[in-house]
Formats: structure tokens, sequence, C-alpha cells
């Protein structure tokens, strides 16, 4: 299956994607993030959407695939996807085993132990990579490392192998971000190659970025929007030149660290008539915000809660706790931070004695055990 997607890229002419596996297409990392053509810019009737204030549906999909509508997610058979679960690092392993050669069986212990022990359908791979090596052994962008993509790829299709478990992948640490966090040209490469490899793949969903900064006053949501319909532009671009469905792909929240979503309420992303987009936000908030940045919002928009957990003066274990009642009432799934010991808020127990953790106990912390248990009670 891999083999017909290589192929059917290559045939497209895809840009950047240098074959879809192994790298190639070097892209523009560095450019300016100043925004650019997209499908569409904010007002103008390509904009236009039902009036679930969120696209149109990608409905009609094969077995297994996500779709939007509205203002949720569903599965291919018609049910709202109740996904919840964690966020789950690649061999990097959030910079602590960048400094040892790569173990994807590590990473697929975790997942295991993520999904079969803690009970969870849904997961966030954060991939890593750095402008420089800076002594670490594992570094590079799947651009430019193809035995980092070809891990990738492993992990992604062992994800696939748990039935009814989805996985968001998204550039979380990345030199082609832009100082604020936004994407730039460089980013767009490595989602023509991303979204190339994994274009057969139902259990896929894509996460654009990792967090666009600052920006608390919302000067900068239009210019945030704009890199955002562009991504999704090039992504549905490769979709459809290989004639494969399209996958739910996630656009983060446009300032205060992926927190607000109150500009895509009234603007939409339109890149392919805005379905199958999903909206990111990132919690680490009272539960006194609620209401505001993610219950008013999902009122019309299809939200992934992408990341949070209890953080000193900002979120305790009684908010995280509220906060999944709120996404199980309202039908947004949730991935908590992290399953990780060394990333904080962490999941596990330190128990790796300062290294990389391979083999390490996989002891839930407070907050893993307030996971844990919330993942045993059926939603």
């Amino acid at each position: 299956m891999r083999a017909f997607v290589i192929v059917a890229a290559a045939a497209a002419g895809l840009a950047g994607c240098g074959g879809c596996k192994g790298g190639g297409g070097g892209g523009d990392a560095g450019t300016d993030a100043g925004g650019g053509g997209g499908d569409a810019t904010p007002g103008t009737d390509a904009a236009a959407t039902d009036a679930g204030g969120a696209g149109g549906s990608d409905a009609g999909l094969p077995a297994g695939w996500l779709y939007t509508e509205g203002n949720h997610v569903y599965t291919s058979d018609g049910l709202v996807f109740h996904g919840r679960g964690a966020n789950i690092h690649d061999t990097r392993s959030c910079n602590a085993c960048a400094y040892g050669p790569p173990s994807v069986a590590e990473v697929e212990r975790r997942i295991d132990e993520l999904v079969d022990v803690w009970g969870a359908n849904f997961m966030r791979l954060d991939l890593e990579s750095y402008a420089t090596a800076d002594s670490r052994v594992q570094w590079e962008s799947v651009l430019d490392d193809p035995a980092y993509l070809a891990d990738v790829i492993a992990i992604v299709d062992y994800i696939g192998t748990k039935p009814g478990v989805y996985v968001l992948v998204s550039l979380w640490v990345d030199p082609n971000h832009s100082p604020e966090g936004w994407p730039t040209a460089g980013t767009t490469s490595e989602w023509e190659l991303l979204a190339a490899t994994f274009a057969l793949d139902p259990h896929v969903l894509f996460g654009i970025i990792n967090e666009p900064q600052y920006n608390f006053d919302g000067m900068q949501d239009a210019t945030v929007w704009g890199l955002m319909n562009d991504e999704v532009a090039a992504i549905r671009a490769v979709e459809d030149a290989m004639g494969t469905p399209h996958h739910v792909v996630a656009v983060q929240g446009t300032g205060g660290w992926a927190r607000r979503l109150d500009y895509y309420v009234t603007n939409p992303i339109a890149a392919g008539g805005g379905a199958n987009v999903a909206y990111e936000i990132h919690v680490y908030d009272p539960t006194a915000n609620f209401d505001a940045m993610l219950v008013a919002p999902a009122a019309t928009l299809p939200v992934i809660i992408g990341e949070y957990g209890p953080a000193a003066g900002y979120m305790t274990e009684t908010d995280c706790s509220n906060l999944m009642d709120v996404a199980e009432a309202n039908e947004i799934p949730y991935i908590a931070w992290n399953f990780h010991m060394r990333c904080p808020p962490d999941l596990l127990v330190d128990n790796s004695a300062g290294g990389c953790g391979e083999g390490m106990a996989l002891e839930p912390t407070s907050w893993g055990q307030l996971l844990m248990d919330r993942l045993a009670v059926p939603w």
C-alpha cells in the first residue's frame, strides 16, 4: 500500500515530495511567514460555509476515515468521534533521546502502554527536529533525514495496528516554524511530503504546527489565518493529485500559544471548501475560562483539545478533571500533555535515572493516574 503512495506521488510530480519516502525537496526553511495566496481570504464568497459555521462535509468516506460536519468530528459510520488520550513523542522524545540512536521499539512500547493499558484511542504524535545537531545524533527533519522519515512511518503504521485508534501527526518542534511559531514555506514542503506519505492511512490526522505564540490582542489573526489556510490548501492539493480521501487537518489557535479560536468562528478555513478541518486549542487555564475559550467556539467549530495539563499558577488537576467533563459534555476530542517523564506536565514518573528512559517502568504520576482513571470510564 505504501508503495502505491510513493509511485502515485511521483507520477503526480508533487513539489518537495522527493519520492515521498526518503526526504528530498528541500523547502525554504527560514523564509518569512508573511502570509500568501491560499484559496481565499476571510470574508470573501469563497470562504462561505454551511450553517454549521465550519465548512462542508466529506461524509461518504471509506470505512475507518474521520470527517467533520458542523461542529463535530465524525467517524465514517456517522458517530461523533469520542477521541481521548495523550501526546506521545517520536524517537527524539522531547530531546531526551536525541543524543543516542533512535529506538522505534521504545516508542511502540509506550504506545502499547497508552492504548492497551491506559485505554486511549487518540494520541498526538509530536515530531521534533532542529536546525543544528548541537551534539545530537538524531535531529534533522523528515525532509532531510530519510531514516527519520522511515521511523515516523513505522510509528504511524504501528499505531494503525491498534483497532479504532487515531493519531494526530503534528510538527511540534521544527526549525521551519517562524519565530512566532507560524508555518513557513519550509512547513509547506514538509506537509507535502507527509500528506503524500500518509495519503492512504485513514487513522491519521494532520496537525499543522504546535502553537502560534503571543498575538493576545488578535491583531495578527488574519495573517495567521492566511498561513494556516495555505497549509490546508497544500495538503488538499497533494490528496487531490493522488485521488485519495481528505484527511482531517487540525489548524491551531491563532495566538496565546494556540489558546485563541475566536477568529476562526467568523473566519473558518476556506481551503478545500473548509471541509475536514478541525480547530486545535491548547488549554492550560482555570475552569472559569473554559466557556469563553472552548465552549463558545465549539458551538460552531469542530474543536480538538491538543494539549492540557496541570501547570502551576495556571491549571490545577481539578481544572483538568473539569475540562474533561466539559469536553465530554460537548463531544470534543481531547489529548493530554504529556506521556513522558521529563517534559512537563508529565503523565509518567521519571524512572529514567536522568537518561533517555528506554525500558524504564511506565508509572503514572498523580496527573497520569487522573487521566488513566478517566480513560477507564466509558465515554
